[in-house]
């Protein structure tokens, strides 16, 4: 107890108290610094680990994608090959070439091609050879156009490709493309299915292997929810929590399963294929492993923290004992004073000039003090004398009081116990136009307006000795009738025993003072209706911040009675964190500078219910220019901020879109361009801020394609419509590319707003497919769709010109002994070097086809002699008959059988042509084909 007692005495000293202040607020200080560093260095660490973890998982997301593109991109291919649309069935190397594919990528667990029932011809292995497939998904979809299926368990192929022992089900992913003959007629469906082996691969390839990986795990989801190592749904879409959108990330929990927050991270797995699968890649990692570096930090701004606490509590103390041992010993020479009554004790050296000031202000007021009392003991016997001296100056006082009481203006009256006159002055007799001798005697009720009597009669019976004063307003019947309005002083006279003697009253007329205070009180009741029903809050703050006054509305909004507001809340009370803070900043701003505003906040009245409010506020000074409250008016914005926050919200999404990489965006004004975004500049290989300003006729392949743009273009948009187009453009450096232009008319800006794609890639492959779809394979001439589209041409050519075209049908000979004795390889070789020698003996406007084996078709425009095909014929011949050096000293020739058509005398159209030169062909040939069925 004796220890409490001691350190309660001494947190009650001056050391003590600046010891606290100084070092207080030095370590307070010290660690607000330290926990505003720490924070902002975890939320940059944050930020850095959620870049890191998106920049790890793009290239997963674009392998995957990748990958399934490439699938899909060979399975469309092979479904062109020749082998696949020439002829009814399928040939028969097509099971090499099909196991072939499968062994050049270790994932493709089996290939095949059905016919248009779904039954397996050909496939890998000779695995479902001969099974209906019909009832699988990827043979309807196939069917139609190039298909990609998800990750789904194997049926057929489960237990004839399982590795034997394995417990774990085979998963597949699927890719298929309808085949088609040569007439375009629907043959059946080429498929794949690719072990889902392969997206693990993937991941585990593309995994960063840095440091920063430490505890990282990858995490693909489909639309069905989460897909495990196997290819299984582990954890359905419903269950998994609200995930980052694609391309962000942000610190989240996983639910209880995994309780602790994780850093996760969202990107697209964005793929070009004809089914998009919805894939999202999501990789996270244990926040305490992302900020793992942090954690060292935080010991070090501990420890430092610490040293700077300890070295400030020492120096506060030093600060304060400097400062407190002038007052300390001050203090012990006043006790000394006030026990010795000598001042000596004060004669002391002090080393400051202000403690020098009041020790000798202390030593002069303790030497007056002893002075002052004996001079007191003096001046009570002088009292004394006086007192003796003043009765008598009473007496004669009273005398001229009389004739005072006469002279005022004020109305004087006396009156006994029984409420009779004994005196009244001249002013009464004045107001009541009565005599003296009139008033003397009587009582005094009749000047008193009747319904005020009971109020004053109450008054005067409420006095008592120690409360013998009763002042009274009421309404008196003046001596011309008026009724006039008198303030009544009413002093009680009691005798010793306590009992009644007399009144003595003074009064004054106060009716001009009372109609002032009827208007005053109509005034104010107008301007307190028209403060307390303002459309906005009104109030005043004292220096504290707390309300003094407040309207109505202003209660409303709080939700709380008056009496539980007016100096004991602020408006800080109301405001959330953010305003609280805000108000705590400018509240002493506005004390300083006496007006602030207009500042928001969000005001939370107790009901719950919450508003934004717009403050603005002036300051009321006093005579001396010092603060006494504030003139405070409060606005609700609510629906003004709700707005605006929409508007930025709308602001923020258009931005978005506007900045997107994949869609160039300009804004054009007499064909310059005014505004644009950076994928513009990205397609045509500009640096960032070259196109702003810039003509766009360097976007254009030439000045003229520049000009017949114009023409068509703004004529479409001048009419109100939309213009599209796919045309080549020119980037900066020269290169043509495919663009996808889209434009509209901006109104009353005499601007327009162009967005254009680069479809370059998308064209490449269209003109790919096309080759190939048209195209012999190994000759690289047109095949038959490619020569009934020549044969069609050349026919409404000769029609316009008035002249005849001749199609002429070759057969090789001796090309089948070549073949049979050297193989497939060197036939292939004389039939690619054959073609190329009928493609040097045509004009640019003839044609020259193979349509299947050894036979191939020539197609002559514009003819006007028929003389001019058979000159044209013996220079094809002769160049056929040339001898073909196979290599290795093996050279060999071959002769060809021709027959030849005239359109339109031997026919109008492709088939009857090519019926009557294959006809004649085979008439100089010798023989009929057996095989041949036209």
């Amino acid at each position: 107890m004796r220890l409490i007692s001691s350190v309660s005495s001494w947190l009650h000293t001056t050391r003590a108290r600046l010891t606290l202040l100084f070092g207080g607020t030095a370590v307070a200080t010290g660690l607000v610094v330290g926990l505003v560093a720490d924070e902002l260095l975890t939320r940059q660490l944050t930020d850095l680990s959620g870049q890191s973890l998106m920049n790890s998982s793009r290239p997963i997301a674009l392998a995957l994608a990748q990958g399934m593109q490439e699938r899909e991109r060979e399975i469309a291919l092979l479904s062109h090959l020749p082998m696949l649309t020439q002829g009814a069935g399928y040939a028969p190397q097509l099971q090499a070439h099909l196991e072939q594919i499968r062994q050049s990528y270790p994932f493709y667990s089996w290939i095949g091609v059905t016919d248009t029932q779904g039954v397996v011809q050909v496939a890998t292995g000779y695995l479902l050879q001969g099974q209906n497939v019909s009832q699988r998904p990827w043979f309807g979809a196939g069917g139609r156009g190039p298909y990609v299926g998800d990750a789904h368990d194997a049926v057929l192929l489960d237990k004839l490709l399982r590795a034997p022992g394995s417990q774990v089900p085979l998963r597949f992913m699927d890719y298929a493309s309808p085949v088609r003959g040569q007439d375009s007629v629907f043959k059946g469906v080429v498929a794949a299915h690719v072990n889902w082996a392969w997206v693990q691969d993937i991941i585990r390839r593309s995994s960063p292997a840095a440091p920063l990986s430490s505890g990282l795990e990858v995490i693909l989801v489909n639309k069905d929810g989460v897909i495990n190592t196997e290819g299984a749904v582990e954890q359905p879409r419903s269950a998994l929590p609200i995930l980052p959108e694609p391309g962000a990330f942000r610190v989240m929990s996983w639910g209880n399963a995994s309780p602790r927050p994780y850093l996760t991270a969202v990107v697209p797995v964005s793929t070009q294929t004809a089914t998009d699968l919805g894939w999202l890649l999501v990789t996270r990692q244990p926040l305490e492993m992302a900020l793992q570096p942090i954690s060292r930090l935080h010991t070090l701004l501990a420890l430092l923290l610490g040293l700077m606490a300890a070295l400030l509590a020492g120096l506060a103390y030093g600060v304060a004992r400097r400062f407190s041992q002038p007052v300390e010993r001050l203090a012990d020479a006043a006790r000394q004073v006030q026990v010795t009554g000598q001042v000596d004790a004060l004669d002391f050296e002090m080393k400051t000039v202000e403690f020098q000031h009041l020790r000798s202000a202390l030593q002069n007021m303790a030497q007056g003090l002893l002075e002052g009392r004996a001079a007191l003991q003096s001046a009570n016997a002088e009292l004394e004398q006086r007192v003796a001296e003043r009765t008598v100056a009473l007496h004669q006082s009273e005398q001229r009081y009389l004739s005072i009481l006469e002279d005022q203006t004020e109305i004087i009256c006396r009156f006994d116990a029984s409420n009779r006159m004994t005196f009244v002055n001249e002013a009464f007799c004045r107001l009541f136009d009565l005599r003296r001798d009139e008033v003397v005697g009587q009582v005094w009720a009749p000047i008193v307006h009747p319904d005020d009597l009971p109020l004053v009669t109450k008054a005067l019976h409420g006095v008592s000795p120690v409360q013998p004063l009763a002042v009274v307003e009421n309404r008196v019947v003046a001596g011309d009738g008026t009724i006039r309005w008198c303030q009544f002083s009413n002093r009680a006279l009691f005798d010793d025993d306590g009992q009644l003697v007399e009144w003595q009253s003074v009064g004054r007329d106060v009716t001009e003072r009372r109609q002032l205070e009827a208007e005053l009180a109509q005034a104010s009741e107008r301007f307190q209706d028209l403060y307390d029903h303002a459309p906005c809050g009104y109030y005043a703050l004292d220096r504290q911040g707390k309300y003094v006054h407040l309207n109505l509305l202003t209660l409303q909004w709080l939700g709380l009675p008056r009496e539980e507001v007016i100096g004991k809340l602020g408006p800080a009370d109301f405001f959330d964190d953010e305003g609280k803070a805000l108000f705590n900043a400018c509240f002493p701003v506005f004390l300083q500078n006496g007006k602030i505003g207009p500042l928001e906040f969000n005001l939370c009245g107790r009901g719950g219910e919450q508003r934004r409010v717009s403050v603005s506020s002036t300051a009321i000074l006093n005579a001396q220019g010092e603060y006494m409250m504030s003139r405070s008016i409060m606005y609700d914005v609510s629906e003004l901020h709700a707005a605006r926050q929409q508007l930025h919200t709308l602001n923020l999404e258009q931005q978005a879109m506007l900045d997107n990489d994949l869609i160039g965006i300009a804004k054009v004004k007499d064909r310059v361009i005014v505004w644009r975004n950076p994928a513009l500049e990205r397609i045509f290989g500009y640096a960032p801020g070259m196109l702003q300003g810039r003509l766009t006729e360097e976007m254009y392949v030439d000045r003229e394609d520049f000009l017949a743009f114009g023409r068509d273009a703004y004529a479409v948009l001048a009419s109100g419509q939309h213009y599209r187009q796919q045309r080549r453009m020119r980037k900066v450096t020269g290169e043509i590319v495919w663009i996808d232009v889209n434009g509209v008319l901006l109104e009353g800006q005499g601007e327009s707003l162009w967005l254009m794609q680069d479809i370059t890639a998308m064209k490449q492959y269209q003109e790919q497919v096309e080759h190939i779809a048209f195209h012999d394979a190994l000759t690289h001439l047109p095949n038959r769709l490619l020569l009934a589209d020549r044969m069609t041409q050349a026919f409404a050519l000769s029609d316009r010109t008035q002249t005849q075209a001749a199609v002429c049908y070759f057969d090789l000979n001796g090309f089948k002994p070549i073949n049979d004795r050297y193989g497939h390889d060197m036939g292939d070789e004389v039939l690619k070097i054959t073609g190329r020698r009928l493609l040097e003996q045509v004009r640019g406007n003839d044609t020259a086809a193979r349509i299947g084996g050894d036979e191939f078709v020539l197609v002559l425009t514009a003819v006007k002699d028929p003389a001019e095909v058979d000159q044209a014929l013996r220079r094809v011949m002769a160049a056929i008959e040339q001898p073909i050096d196979l290599g290795g000293g093996r050279v060999v020739r071959v002769s060809a059988a021709v027959g030849t058509a005239l359109y339109p005398r031997d026919g109008t159209t492709s088939f009857e042509l090519l019926r009557a030169a294959d006809q004649a062909m085979y008439a100089d040939k010798g023989h009929v084909s057996a095989e041949r069925s036209l």
